[in-house]
């Protein structure tokens, strides 16, 4: 894993993100969620939110997002270019659970927080390590302030991928399952029962044997990735480009 020094700290408005609210009573979004998404979502509470997933029948990612609960709402975080997505998947369900689905128009901020640094009210970690804590907070009452602004969403982005979240983009869904990613480390709950593509999924965990992986490869060319297929997008900070990079075991070195 990289080190700190690759971290850099601070705010973002996540302008590319956008929100859509789960409308229904706490335990039937709830059961809605377990069924269909790849994490175990009786672990969220309103500081705790969750990176999760949604699969097809085969195992194959179709997109990647956010869940937190704030202030008594169900909100799932999701890139607006992916959203249609998600919410063709989960309005097959809603009805079934007594549940609908709003999009809104909340601003979404980034936080990237020295680790055990205090946190705002209603801000929800959603991913943590020894290097940073990754955090959302979702305007939810018009209080955004500009001037809280310090990183870019291209630094928000490589934060994420050096802390080990590899996210696809809308050109890639359907083509990769959550082990070829690593998102099984991540993303993933084995404990959790059935959920669209489980059984596919639990089988490369405890059977399969991977050939192929995804790793934060630190380059200054892309002629030093391309054997590489890039998943994602690559970003470039001070003329060092980070790239999520898919390929055979052994060819990383």
């Amino acid at each position: 894993m990289l080190n700190s020094e690759f971290i850099k700290y601070g705010a973002v408005n996540l302008e590319d993100i956008t929100a859509i609210h789960l409308n229904g009573d706490f335990d039937s979004v709830l059961n809605l969620l377990q069924g269909q998404v790849t994490s175990d979502c009786t672990l969220i509470n309103e500081q705790l939110g969750q990176i999760s997933s949604l699969c097809d029948e085969k195992g194959f990612i179709l997109c990647n997002f956010e869940i937190v609960f704030d202030r008594n709402k169900w909100l799932i975080i999701v890139k607006k270019t992916v959203k249609d997505i998600f919410l063709n998947e989960i309005t097959k369900f809603l009805p079934f659970y007594k549940v609908s689905a709003e999009p809104l128009s909340y601003k979404v901020m980034g936080f990237t927080r020295i680790k055990n640094q205090s946190i705002l009210p209603n801000e929800h970690l959603i991913l943590s390590s020894d290097l940073a804590n990754l955090s959302l907070w979702i305007d939810i009452n018009n209080e955004y302030l500009d001037d809280l602004d310090s990183i870019s969403k291209e630094r928000w982005a490589i934060n994420r991928k050096i802390m080990g979240d590899h996210q696809i983009e809308l050109e890639e869904t359907g083509k990769y399952r959550p082990h070829e990613l690593g998102q099984h480390n991540t993303r993933v709950s084995f404990n959790k029962g059935c959920f669209k593509g489980q059984e596919i999924i639990a089988r490369m965990e405890y059977l399969g044997k991977l050939k192929k992986e995804t790793r934060l490869i630190v380059h200054s060319n892309q002629k030093e990735v391309s054997k590489y297929t890039i998943i994602g997008k690559s970003y470039q900070d001070q003329g060092t480009i980070f790239s999520s990079c898919y390929g055979k075991i052994d060819s990383f070195s």
